[in-house]
């Protein structure tokens, strides 16, 4: 009979998005189209409740690389940051019961930008970063099954990581630094350019689950 699994007990979640152009977008931040991609992306976010005091630009940069507009939305601990060469998308405390919002939001807000640089994006790419607090089993033992403790000589060891790589996807399961006993989970998952939105954040959250189960864990 399988294992009963156990509601995980999840601290400092984190996701984040990111899309490379096909090509840098330099224009856009030395002439008027500048203020013309601000105005585009500032309507489109309107109903977020955005107001200017929540869109700023790094006028510290000190290369390129460094260029950034920024766009917070505190309501969603969420923001859009807009480089010469890709576009990020980060969420602190994710949480699934908010996604179809979250989705709303970041899709709006890429098809504007979409729109404003006049160009589809080449690769798209969504990160999910969690810790886990342990339970009743110590994690130690669950991970030791999936690592030939005897072979590497480590029966004594600690604690055992796991790293698992696919052509467009990949999870690492670790100790986590901040709290003691727990574990940092990392999913990664590729997709192609023009996936939208919803069907990503579906897939990563089949991936979360995935990985939760191999630790005898699974969402509320």
């Amino acid at each position: 009979m399988p294992e009963e699994l156990s509601i995980a007990n999840i601290q400092q979640p984190f996701l984040e998005y990111r899309a490379n152009y096909k090509e840098p977008i330099t224009l856009l931040c030395f002439d008027k189209r500048q203020g013309e991609n601000i105005t585009t992306l500032h309507k489109a976010l309107a109903p977020w409740q955005l107001t200017f005091e929540n869109i700023s630009w790094n006028q510290a940069a000190k290369n390129l690389g460094e260029a950034q507009l920024t766009i917070a939305v505190p309501s969603q601990f969420a923001s859009i940051h807009v480089g010469i060469s890709n576009v990020t998308a980060t969420v602190l405390k994710p949480d699934w019961s908010r996604a179809p919002v979250l989705i709303s939001l970041f899709q709006t807000g890429l098809d504007a930008l979409r729109t404003s640089i006049g160009q589809d994006f080449q690769t798209q790419q969504i990160t999910l970063g969690l810790h886990l607090m342990p339970g009743t089993k110590p994690f130690r033992e669950t991970i030791k099954q999936f690592v030939n403790a005897k072979a590497l000589g480590s029966d004594d060891g600690a604690f055992f990581g796991v790293s698992v790589y696919h052509a467009d996807h990949a999870f690492v399961i670790d100790s986590s630094a901040p709290f003691p006993g727990g574990v940092f989970v990392k999913v990664v998952r590729n997709f192609a350019p023009e996936k939208k939105f919803e069907e990503m954040a579906a897939i990563v959250h089949k991936d979360e689950v995935s990985v939760l189960s191999l630790l005898g864990l699974k969402l509320e």
